[in-house]
């Protein structure tokens, strides 16, 4: 059989052992991101010094222990009032990530729930991206003065300019903590007909209520309208008696006037809670109200009956109601579902011009000058400039560690996999030739100088080499996860040259006056991304026999694993 098919045979299979490889580095690359963020879970849970959120509460004098039921820490002043609370993105938003990865925010609010500021903790995103956020004022800002519901019905945000998917990752994942479109609860259990009959004894039905997200229309058998309940988790969460919050049911009659209150569930003291539930004067005060008489309540000046011996508990939950009804009684507009891809014209014109460079180089018209020309054009000022859409070991080690950016970016998205997918089986590395903008910007140059110089013999050797110590550095950065920026390694933000580093500039201009002088200097001596899409490329004179850089490939397998082994 090897004598009919060995010529079909050795190249497929070296083939796919070459995919497999390369295959096998992204699932490790994943793990070992993974096990990292498994250790660092725990960071978010580790208590913020209070001097840290002296630029959001200037008289705070200390703050709570970890506080599980809005997740964060609660603060006061010196004379221990409460001035709101602190709670961070992390570990909720470390699946969302813009350029390269997550980000870490502190957010702070005041004691009313609204927002009073947002710090960036920490960035698994690229260095330069987020350094523009930073000094951005206006994006972090936007938000101050909001609640959580606010927040998440805005459907435009102010993004950064040439950090547009690091904006918009933080602010998803802003969002993502506060619970999207569904609130955050201590008290999952959501209320059953059996905790109602005994204020309705005809409830069979529960209803919503249109534009009022946490009430719900109380029905009979037939359907008829009995009254409307709700609770006071989540709005009273964060509101701790004698060792935590307290669920509270609220059930309205069809005025919407209080006719019940009971205790659904709690994290206090038991004891306390009992007396609380024994007394038969305490939830009585609130029947005949309206939930935004309650609201308005001062529990100083209404001189509401506090239960003898469980003093705290029975004031921690009035404030919970008083706190909740203004939220229940509120009319909200819905908000709209977000679409699961978020396809925006820069994307729509990425995917076109994608389109238009696999068109020309499976066809004919790779053959025509004038059209390699001028799309050579539309690389270098719309993909480059315009959008900043390229490949990179940023990118793809970014999404390897947090996966893919199907819904923030799905034009760079279709860019990736058309410059993985065409040499894999295709055997023609389309992106490099066909759609990098810094490649064609080397094309175009290449073209101005009318003589070569030649590289030959040792410096042959060390110039070739060099991508692959590249590549392998690469890897060793992101498992290991030090703090070394990988866009640094390469020219391609140098298209946003407002947000790049000096050694990106750097590299970028060595590049472009190197490609005077050698064809495609760059891609050929520099390119990490481009030496990974040429192992990938099925093809090629060494394709059906084992060569260097399968053994290369190979060694690249077991850094890995000695990584993970060594962790």
């Amino acid at each position: 059989m090897k004598k009919y098919f060995g010529n079909f045979y050795r190249p497929w299979t070296l083939h796919v052992y070459r995919v497999a490889i390369f295959v096998f580095l992204l699932v490790a690359i994943r793990q070992q991101h993974s096990w990292y963020i498994a250790q660092r879970a725990g960071e978010a849970k580790q208590l913020t010094p209070v001097e840290d959120v002296i630029p959001f509460y200037p008289n705070a004098a200390s703050l709570s222990d970890w506080d599980s039921g809005h997740g964060g820490q609660n603060v006061f002043d010196a004379e221990g009032k409460k001035l709101g609370h602190i709670i961070q993105s992390s570990p909720d938003a470390d699946e969302i990530y813009g350029f390269s990865g997550p980000t870490n925010t502190l957010i702070a609010f005041d004691d009313t729930k609204r927002i009073l500021g947002i710090e960036i903790l920490r960035s698994d995103d690229t260095k330069e991206h987020l350094a523009e956020i930073e000094h951005d004022e206006a994006f972090l800002q936007q938000w101050n003065g909001l609640d959580r519901d606010e927040f998440l019905a805005q459907n435009d945000i102010y993004a950064v300019s040439g950090a547009t998917l690091t904006s918009d990752a933080i602010a998803d994942g802003i969002a993502r903590r506060l619970g999207g479109g569904n609130r955050i609860s201590r008290f999952p259990q959501e209320i059953e007909i059996s905790e109602v009959t005994p204020f309705l004894e005809d409830a069979a039905a529960f209803a919503p209520v249109e534009k009022r997200p946490f009430l719900q229309q109380v029905l009979d058998g037939e359907g008829t309208p009995l009254g409307y309940v709700s609770r006071t988790s989540p709005h009273a969460d964060d509101m701790i008696g004698y060792q935590g919050p307290t669920d509270l049911l609220i059930v309205l009659d069809p005025d919407e006037l209080v006719i019940g209150l009971a205790v659904r569930n709690t994290y206090d003291n038991e004891p306390y809670v009992k007396l609380l539930t024994e007394d038969e004067y305490f939830f009585n005060t609130f029947k005949g109200f309206e939930l935004m008489q309650i609201s308005e309540i001062d529990i100083v000046e209404s001189g509401i009956d506090i239960v003898s011996g469980a003093t705290k508990t029975s004031v921690t939950v009035t404030e919970g109601l008083i706190h909740s009804a203004l939220e229940i009684a509120r009319t909200r507009e819905p908000v709209p579902p977000k679409p699961l891809i978020d396809l925006r014209a820069r994307d729509i014109g990425t995917i076109v011009v994608v389109l238009l460079g696999l068109l020309i180089a499976f066809t004919r018209l790779k053959g025509k000058r004038w059209l390699r020309i001028g799309f050579q054009g539309v690389l270098i000022v719309y993909l480059g400039f315009i959008n900043a859409d390229m490949v990179s070991q940023a990118l793809l080690l970014g999404w390897a560690k947090s996966g893919v950016a199907w819904s923030v970016a799905p034009g760079l998205v279709f860019l990736t996999l058309a410059a993985l997918i065409a040499p894999i089986f295709t055997g023609k590395q389309v992106y490099c030739t066909h759609l990098c903008p810094f490649g064609a910007a080397q094309d175009w140059l290449g073209k101005r100088v009318p003589w070569r110089i030649a590289v030959k013999g040792v410096a042959e050797k060390i110039l070739n080499a060099l991508p692959v110590v590249l590549l392998l550095w690469c890897l060793i950065i992101t498992m290991q996860h030090l703090s070394f920026s990988l866009v640094g390694l390469e020219p391609f933000d140098a298209f946003v040259f407002r947000v790049a580093g000096w050694a990106t500039l750097a590299i970028a201009i060595v590049g472009l006056i190197a490609s005077l002088f050698i064809n495609r200097a760059y891609c050929r001596y520099g390119c990490p991304t481009g030496a990974m899409l040429k192992f990938i490329r099925f093809g090629g004179s060494a394709s059906g026999r084992i060569g260097t850089r399968d053994y290369v490939a190979a060694g690249f397998a077991l850094v890995a694993i000695a990584l993970m082994v060594f962790r």
